[in-house]
């Protein structure tokens, strides 16, 4: 017995995993059946010399005479004889079993598994011109919503049947039936839900990535190694692409190089980390998709070999590789951001949330500056941040960036103030100094402990930034923390005061901006307020004439924009840069489109470092006026001011993605010539210009000099 069972084990199993597998295997092995079933009956017929002929006066035909009792049981009774009965109800039974029962189970189980795999999103499709979302979180909706109104405005909606594709690796059902709460039905049907890991080859190349319009790598909610697994999923994209474009054959290669191929896709990166972003912000990243391996070449090599003998064309080969090498050097374009930079953009730099909803008012924030801060200005901008969280951070560091005026240029004293308020300010400050050490190092800062002053110091930067900080341990609630918050509004301050509640649970937010002191509601500019789904609540409070200045801010469902209106400025001031010499006395058009040509060979360092120019616009425009001055080539005086503007903002600029000045001996060895300042800027993250504008050769000024000239130009809209 023991050995009957181990005789059958192994065709058992492989039986049940032959029923279990794909719809193909299991037809398959019921056709093998099938015939097995027809072959021994007619063996048996033909052994036993049964006839079993239906129509009368015929030949007999064994083969025709079983199929026909197999495929119809009702032919039993024209069969005579009792033994030829007997043969033709047992391949009747056998029939009806395997054509009746079998094949309708399986035709059945094709279906209800068809279904299945439809709703747990295991069906791949063939897509084309898509916008593909990997991973699904509250943002994906806010960003559907706007790619299908760029869609309806481009007339590209009739023409493409689905229009997104969403991976996930949560429940599909739940994503779908989330998604028809949000979304209205028209897109909703033109939205495909897939199942699969970003961090999977096989799922990531279910998407057809060679054929989409736009990438948009979201990742999922609640991910412990949420940034480390959409870094491998940017890798694995790249790789795919440049498989995808590996020629096979001459003729191939003469195609991909003449369609100039689809490459470069966009390809925009969520990070969850502020420390991940800034790394990615100032590290050249695009050096990691451009290399190439062995492997990548391997057609190279394989398509010489085969057409060695010919030298027409293998010269030709050595012509097309040139060109190819070059069109596929950058398949992706590397967009990384960031929920809370983007925030803090959305709030401080444009002053406007949109939430993409028919009906819906948008929010309006207020500058910090208020109208703006002039020359001749004694105010000041104090932006007091309660809360020293991932947002808290995020709004300070956009603030630095933004909060420079001319009135500093005037009175040194007048530095912009950015104070945070937290139970917990000095252990956070020490994480924060440690992260931005060069910044920390030039600055004026002091540390404020409510709870025992022996431990408040304060530490007197350079005299290079015009930004000084505060951290005020303390709860805010608590009576030394309030009398500070009324010393900020009293009529003797000239600051411009702005407070930012940024805890991470609403509720508390809540709380905390409505039990502020009175003369905070009256002199504060706005109180913003932290939220993470909806905004309802802020909106209706401020009814009251009261609570008038609360702004909520910091929603998930919609963060990231995509019309993006800094980018054209961008573009521009990097057109400046390279484009313009300073030495040019009259004025020289913007060429948008060459703009955009420039952009598209720039590291993301250097991308980043125009965007955050084009974010200090709108601070500059207030300070120096809306309209541009009819003799501004002329005004030398308002053009020196600008640029000491101008190169307060570049230094701080610096100083926060971690540069810090030259020492005395770096300063003579760029000098003398025995090292370069390039190298010195790469190798030790120092830079030769961060010192007072004062100092700086003439040449250097001319530089800010002349991207201030065209301020009031790279503002203008593209149709002017």
């Amino acid at each position: 017995m023991k050995r009957l069972k181990e005789l059958f084990r192994y065709p058992v199993i492989g039986i049940d995993r032959i029923l279990s597998s794909g719809i193909r295997w299991q037809l398959l092995f019921l056709a093998v059946v099938i015939v097995f079933f027809i072959l021994l009956f007619i063996v048996i017929e033909w052994v036993t010399g049964c006839t079993l002929t239906i129509k009368e006066n015929e030949p007999r035909n064994i083969l025709l005479d079983v199929y026909y009792h197999f495929a119809d049981p009702g032919n039993q009774y024209v069969v005579e004889g009792a033994g030829n009965r007997l043969l033709a109800l047992f391949i009747s039974i056998t029939g009806s079993v395997l054509m009746g029962g079998l094949l309708i189970s399986i035709f059945s189980n094709i279906i209800d598994r068809r279904v299945e795999r439809a709703r747990e999103g295991q069906i791949s499709y063939k897509f084309k011109n898509h916008y593909v979302i990997i991973g699904f979180d509250k943002m994906a909706i806010g960003l559907i919503k706007q790619l299908y109104r760029m869609a309806q405005s481009d007339n590209r909606v009739k023409d493409i049947p689905y229009l997104f594709v969403i991976q996930t690796t949560s429940d599909v059902e739940t994503v779908r039936h989330e998604l028809l709460s949000k979304l209205d039905t028209e897109i909703d049907r033109r939205t495909i839900i897939l199942h699969g890991g970003r961090d999977s080859r096989e799922d990531l190349e279910t998407l057809h990535l060679s054929d989409c319009q736009e990438i948009f790598l979201l990742g999922e909610e609640g991910e412990t190694d949420h940034d480390s697994v959409n870094i491998e999923s940017v890798t694995l994209i790249n790789r795919i692409l440049r498989n995808h474009y590996t020629p096979k054959t001459l003729s191939g290669l003469k195609r991909l190089v003449s369609d100039e191929l689809a490459g470069c896709k966009r390809c925009h990166v969520l990070f969850e980390a502020q420390s991940t972003f800034a790394v990615f912000q100032r590290n050249n990243v695009e050096t990691v998709f451009k290399k190439r391996t062995d492997t990548d070449n391997l057609w190279y090599t394989t398509m010489r070999n085969s057409l060695k003998d010919n030298q027409s064309d293998l010269a030709q080969l050595e012509s097309l590789k040139t060109e190819y090498d070059k069109r596929t050097e950058k398949l992706i374009d590397f967009l990384p951001f960031n929920f809370y930079e983007t925030w803090a953009e959305k709030v401080l730099v444009w002053g406007k949330y949109d939430p993409h909803n028919d009906g819906v008012a948008p929010i309006v924030y207020t500058p910090l500056d208020g109208e703006g801060i002039d020359y001749e200005s004694n105010r000041h901008v104090h932006l007091v941040i309660v809360g020293m969280t991932s947002m808290g951070v995020a709004l300070a560091m956009k603030a630095a960036h933004i909060a420079h005026y001319p009135n500093f240029v005037r009175d040194p004293k007048l530095k912009t103030r950015i104070t945070f308020i937290d139970l917990n300010a000095d252990t956070e400050f020490d994480m924060l100094r440690g992260r931005y050490s060069a910044l920390f190092e030039q600055c004026d800062y002091r540390v404020v402990d409510t709870l025992d002053d022996s431990r408040s110091y304060e530490h007197k930067g350079t005299g290079l930034s015009d930004i000084e900080f505060e951290f005020v341990k303390g709860a805010v609630e608590s009576r030394l923390v309030q009398k500070l918050l009324e010393s900020w509004t009293s009529a003797e301050n000239r600051s411009l005061l702005t407070i930012a509640i940024c805890f991470e649970v609403p509720q508390k937010s809540i709380a905390t901006a409505l039990y502020m002191p009175q003369e905070v509601y009256k002199r504060a500019l706005s109180i913003l307020v932290r939220q993470n789904v909806s905004c309802s609540t802020i909106e209706l409070v401020r009814q009251a004439r009261q609570y008038n200045g609360l702004r909520a801010f910091g929603m998930l469902d919609e963060c990231y924009d995509i019309d993006d209106s800094s980018l054209l400025q961008a573009k521009r001031v990097n057109f400046i840069y390279n484009k313009i010499k300073p030495e040019k006395k009259e004025w020289v058009p913007l060429d948008d489109t060459q703009a955009d040509e420039l952009w598209k060979s720039l590291t993301t360092v250097y991308r980043w470092s125009n965007i955050y120019n084009a974010h200090s616009i709108p601070t500059k425009l207030r300070s120096f006026g809306l309209e541009e001055p009819e003799n501004l080539l002329a005004d030398k005086d308002l053009l020196e001011k600008m640029a000491q503007v101008e190169h307060n903002r570049w230094v701080m600029e610096r100083l926060i993605q971690g540069y810090r000045p030259t020492t005395s001996e770096e300063n003579q060895l760029i000098k003398s010539g025995k090292r370069n300042k390039k190298e010195i800027e790469n190798s030790c993250f120092a830079h030769i210009y961060l010192k007072p504008y004062a100092q700086l050769d003439e040449e250097i000024k001319d530089n800010d000099r002349m991207i201030m000239k065209y301020l009031w130009r790279i503002n203008k809209p593209l149709a002017e």
